[in-house]
C-alpha cells in the first residue's frame, strides 16, 4: 500500500512520476492520486509543500518506506478525475526558476 504523508498525516494514494514533464516546462514532476475533496485539496497542495511517500507491505507489522519528495514543492494543476479521485502534479523548480531562487538569494 502507498500513502501520501503531510504533517504526520497518511492518505491512501497512487503515484507516478516523469523525470521531464514535457506538459509542465519540462521539470521533474510527481502526479497524486486520491480520494479527498477539491477544497481540501487546493488548500493541502501548495507551493512549498513538504511531503512524502510511505510503502507498507501488507504482510509486514508495520514496516515501511519512507521517501521524502520535498524536491517537488511547486503545486501544479489539480484534476477532478470523476470517479471520486483527485489528480494533483507536484513538480520540481526548473534549472531556471533554481538559479533564480539563487541569485535572489545571493542579492538579498
Amino acid at each position: 500500500m502507498e500513502y501520501l504523508k503531510v504533517n504526520g498525516t497518511e492518505y491512501s494514494a497512487h503515484f507516478c512520476g516523469k523525470q521531464i514533464d514535457r506538459d509542465w516546462d519540462g521539470r521533474a514532476s510527481k502526479t497524486v492520486t486520491l480520494a479527498m475533496p477539491y477544497a481540501q485539496a487546493v488548500q493541502l497542495f501548495v507551493d512549498g509543500l513538504r511531503w512524502g511517500i510511505v510503502r507498507r507491505e501488507a504482510d509486514a507489522d508495520d514496516a515501511a518506506q519512507e521517501q521524502d519528495c520535498s524536491g517537488y514543492c511547486v503545486a501544479g494543476p489539480i484534476t477532478d478525475n470523476r470517479d471520486g479521485t483527485l489528480s494533483i502534479k507536484m513538480g520540481s523548480y526548473t534549472q531556471l526558476e533554481q538559479a533564480l531562487r539563487e541569485l535572489e538569494e545571493a542579492l538579498a
